[in-house]
Order: C-alpha cells, then sequence, then structure tokens
C-alpha cells in the first residue's frame, strides 16, 4: 500500500479538495467562496455575534475575517451594527439578500455533497458524518 493511502489527513483532504472546488463552482455568480459562506451560515445561525466570535468559533485568523466581513457587507450580505455592550466591537446580522444566498446555495451544496459521496451508500454516509461530528467535538 503506498504512504499516501495511509494518511487519514492526505485522504480526507483530497476529499474536502474535491467538495470545495465543485461547490466553488455554484458560488461564482455571488462573487463568494466556500469560506465566506460558511461565515453567513454561522451569522445566520449566530445572529448579533461579533466578528471576534466568528472568527474564534470557524478558526478563521482575524486579519482575514475582516476581509470577509468587508466583502460580505459590500454586497449587501451581511450588515454591522454597534455591540452596545462594548463600543469597540460590531455586532453582526445576515441580510434578506444573504438569507436568498445561503437558501439558494444551500439545495446546490448538499447536491454537491451527495455527488462527492456517492461511492457510499446511505448508512455509510450518516457513518462518516458521525465520525467527522465526533471528531470535531473532540477538538
Amino acid at each position: 500500500m503506498d504512504r499516501w493511502n495511509q494518511s487519514y489527513g492526505f485522504l480526507l483532504g483530497k476529499v474536502l479538495q474535491r467538495l470545495e472546488s465543485k461547490f466553488a463552482e455554484g458560488l461564482i455568480p455571488y462573487e463568494i467562496n466556500a469560506r465566506q459562506y460558511g461565515v453567513l451560515l454561522f451569522i445566520e445561525g449566530n445572529p448579533y455575534s461579533s466578528q471576534k466570535d466568528i472568527s474564534e468559533n470557524l478558526q478563521i485568523d482575524r486579519t482575514t475575517m475582516v476581509g470577509h466581513i468587508d466583502h460580505l457587507e459590500t454586497l449587501g450580505f451581511v450588515e454591522r451594527t454597534k455591540n452596545p455592550n462594548d463600543r469597540r466591537s460590531y455586532s453582526l446580522k445576515i441580510t434578506e439578500k444573504g438569507n436568498d444566498v445561503l437558501d439558494s446555495r444551500w439545495e446546490f451544496l448538499m447536491k454537491t455533497e451527495l455527488e462527492v459521496l456517492a461511492p457510499l451508500n446511505q448508512q455509510e454516509r450518516q457513518l462518516f458524518k458521525d465520525f467527522l461530528i465526533k471528531i470535531w467535538k473532540s477538538l
């Protein structure tokens, strides 16, 4: 067996690379990338979070996060409002336009995942997801 077939990181990375490249194609008309879509998903589920909270939860460098939020705000997908508890920070809220992007691309994301995971049956896909969740929650 080749060494690369023995590395979980390499194999997971290759699957993720394929998933992200296919999903990125469907995001081109919206002028965002997969990471920015993930930021929108986080804000949708955690309205009025600060950039710092999002950065920490999604493990995105704070400087990079500023760029993502600036871009999403320019596109009209998120709104910044002053945090009433900390005047030095902003709270973020997804806009109706941002929700439309999430909704329209969610189905595409699910379809893309099914295509990439097509070699697995339903039970295997669920087991794979359960394992990933278990690992992620332990980090």
